[in-house]
């Protein structure tokens, strides 16, 4: 059986945001919100001194999107903007722009606003525009495939197949899969990896994969497989000692992080649309935990984790051009050739492979499937994008069958 693992990508986003305080002049205007006076600075081509109300006459429309806004107090002395931009902040009072004489079109979408402020800003015949407008991107024969659709009611889930490592070349993708992100109002992953608790996630690696005899790999691995690892991560310029204390599970995961990043690959499918998703603030409702994908490496026995480390241990060309190869079939939608790569149904797996890879897909199949079934039964009329490694999709039991058990139809759109 061909195992292709794959691996958790921890990022931590820290964002430093800077308030300031405001005094009321004479005959200037202050903002309260650093983001928007420096931006207004931009606009007025004035980047020190007293902002002078002659000065924002000028303005007549304005940008103001995907800045980190959390406060609009001054705008409403912007008396000659007709169409303002405000997506993607953090702004929760929109009452200035009810003073706004002028203005005639507003765009909010992806801000954390009440729904009386539409109402307020439609009765002073303000156009409001409250959902985001993503523009959408790819070709019509643009790259990649597995992407299903289902509907129930006024509620539709897309079910996209990703790979969690890719090339440059994959983006943009599709134009269909680019529009199901488009149309999408809640992208739904294995994990947000955008939005991971990075000391608790630091303590479950030390729970689930180190030695809790205080031994170490070389104690737990025959001389001849400690002296590969060993020289494999010299060759990737790290070394073992860093993470002696680790089971092998670890270092067979590790190891294929270090080749990617060696071989100058990037992160996949899935941190495409959730980076895209944090700036667009769309929804995300993960399908899993860290910890619940920790565990089925952690669960297995030391004997196929010792068989996992060595499977790992391959020469880094050798390693690229399988990737390449993968790379290569996911990139052309080719589903039945995909699967071949990936599994040997010719092979005669051990029953700790067989329990492995029932763990790993069908079990987590059935859990995804639950939840997915619950966005469709909810029926909020929202549209969810699913971003699922592509054997959720096609390894049977695959989600579209469970789905489908369940009485749902899926249509295949690309």
């Amino acid at each position: 059986m061909k195992r292709f693992f794959s691996h958790l990508v921890l990022l931590l986003i820290l964002f430093v945001v800077v308030s300031c305080q405001a005094n009321e002049k004479e005959n200037s205007v202050l903002f309260s919100d650093y983001q928007l006076e420096q931006l207004i600075r931009e606009e007025i081509n004035q980047p020190e001194g007293d902002i002078q109300l002659e000065a924002l006459q000028k303005i007549t429309s304005l940008n103001l999107s995907s800045s980190r806004i959390k406060s609009i107090d001054g705008l409403e002395y912007l008396d000659k903007v007709t169409n303002l931009n405000l997506e993607n902040n953090r702004i929760l009072d929109f009452s200035p722009l009810v003073k706004m004489d002028s203005l005639k079109e507003v765009s909010i979408g992806g801000n954390p606003y009440d729904e009386s402020t539409i109402a307020k800003l439609e009765a002073k015949n303000i156009v409001v525009h409250s959902k985001v407008m993503v523009a959408v991107r790819g070709e019509p024969d643009g790259p990649g495939g597995f992407l299903w659709k289902v509907d129930n009611g006024n509620t539709t889930v897309y079910l996209q197949g990703t790979i969690h490592i890719a090339t440059e070349a994959f983006f943009p993708l599709n134009q269909k899969i680019e529009e199901a992100y488009a149309e999408a109002d809640i992208i739904v992953p294995e994990i947000d990896l955008n939005n991971i608790n990075l000391i608790e996630t630091q303590a479950l690696y030390l729970e689930l994969a180190t030695y809790s005899d205080g031994s170490s790999i070389e104690d737990n691995i025959t001389s001849s497989l400690y002296a590969k690892l060993k020289n494999t991560y010299s060759e990737l310029n790290s070394s073992v000692d860093m993470f002696s204390m680790y089971q092998p599970w670890f270092h067979s995961t590790l190891i294929q992080q270090l080749m990617n990043e060696e071989l100058g690959y990037i992160e996949g499918v899935d941190m495409y649309f959730l980076d895209r998703a944090e700036h667009d603030q769309k929804k995300i409702i993960a399908l899993e935990t860290v910890e619940e994908q920790l565990s089925l490496f952690a669960d297995t026995t030391p004997k196929y984790q010792v068989q996992m480390l060595e499977e790992s241990l391959v020469d880094i060309d050798d390693y690229g051009s399988q990737m390449e190869k993968l790379f290569s079939l996911y990139v052309n939608g080719d589903s039945e050739a995909l699967l071949s790569y990936l599994i040997d149904e010719d092979g005669n797996p051990s029953a700790e492979e067989q329990a492995f890879m029932e763990a790993l897909n069908d079990k987590r199949n059935y859990k995804m499937a639950e939840k997915i079934a619950g966005f469709l039964e909810e029926d909020s009329g929202d549209t969810y994008l699913v971003i699922v490694g592509s054997l959720h999709l096609l390894l049977e039991p695959h989600i579209r069958s469970i789905l489908e058990e369940k009485g749902y139809t899926i249509e295949r759109v690309l």
